[in-house]
């Protein structure tokens, strides 16, 4: 197999860390790759280094664009891709030499997004890593397998660690100006697949956490978004796949419980007290199904109990 694969770099004010990643795609030991830099009005030089870097090889196009988050960058990346395949890499990570080699070895004719593990580097510190979403040998998933599996944290809602076949995204963009925005965009790419596939053994992306990046950063509204699209998943596995409703359910729980859980670690707890307030009573209408729900963890269930009866 030689088709293209299209691989998608949203850049924001990441001048220390562009080179490294996209030298990680060039290295790759499968050539037929295109690079699609989207410069999303970055204003540290970024989007001058992206430009420099494009004229050493001519895979990398580079694409410049106002300031519109993530979303906006890669669904902006979409509009310029040519391949059959698309993949993703965020800017501050970076890639194995064998990745998509090994992706697109197993994208077969009745299978629509081949997925990998990833090695996540703590932030600052190259040497602090663990392993994450890297089950043992290849495997092959109908649709509704794979997503029991995504809500079982078995494979990644990360788009970043897959290839998807470019018709996936005919009509599925990523949502603007929310995060978690993998969330319900992996999980309808997977509603819309036939077959998915996972290979095992060694990871092959390196999540690198910077004290910077979105997810480093401490509790603000918009990651209620990930209680908002848990719920939105649920509701639509209940219409499609009521099968996994159980998982789909313990997915959204642990969602409120986290959210309730960040709010309380942040320094400015108090400014958010009346979102911590309606999370509980979110929280408390659950607790008869989460208490019955075999997938919500032990820990978690006692957390349902403390917050039914005001114990914390």
């Amino acid at each position: 197999m030689n088709d293209l694969i299209s691989v998608i770099v949203p850049v924001y004010n990441v001048k220390e860390y562009i080179e490294r990643c996209i030298k990680s795609i060039l290295r790759q030991s499968y050539q037929n790759i295109e690079i699609i830099i989207v410069n999303d009005g970055s204003t540290d030089g970024s989007g001058e280094l992206c430009d420099k870097i494009a004229l050493t090889d001519k895979h990398i196009r580079v694409v410049h664009k106002k300031n519109g988050g993530s979303s906006s960058a890669r669904n902006c990346g979409l509009k310029y891709a040519q391949g059959e395949y698309i993949g993703f890499v965020d800017s501050d990570d970076y890639i194995s030499e064998n990745m998509y080699e090994l992706l697109i070895g197993h994208m077969a004719a009745d299978v629509d997004v081949v997925c990998c593990g990833r090695k996540c580097l703590n932030r600052g510190n190259g040497k602090k890593y663990y392993n994450a979403y890297c089950m043992r040998g290849i495997h092959k998933f109908s649709r509704i397998e794979a997503i029991k599996l995504l809500f079982g944290e078995k494979i990644s809602f990360s788009v970043c660690t897959k290839l998807f076949r470019k018709d996936l995204f005919k009509d599925i963009r990523f949502p603007l100006g929310r995060v978690c925005e993998d969330l319900p965009t992996v999980y309808r790419l997977f509603s819309q697949s036939r077959n998915i596939v996972h290979i095992g053994g060694e990871p092959q992306y390196y999540n690198y956490y910077r004290q910077s990046s979105v997810s480093n950063k401490p509790f603000y509204m918009r990651r209620i978004d990930c209680v908002l699209f848990s719920r939105d998943i649920l509701l639509d596995v209940q219409n499609n796949y009521p099968e996994l409703k159980e998982r789909a359910e313990a997915m959204y729980i642990m969602n409120i419980i986290g959210t309730i859980t960040d709010i309380k670690n942040t320094k400015k707890r108090m400014e958010y007290k009346r979102i911590e307030k309606r999370l509980k009573r979110l929280l408390r209408r659950m607790t008869f199904a989460g208490l019955h729900n075999l997938y919500v963890g032990e820990r978690q269930k006692t957390m349902l109990i403390r917050n039914f009866f005001h114990m914390e």
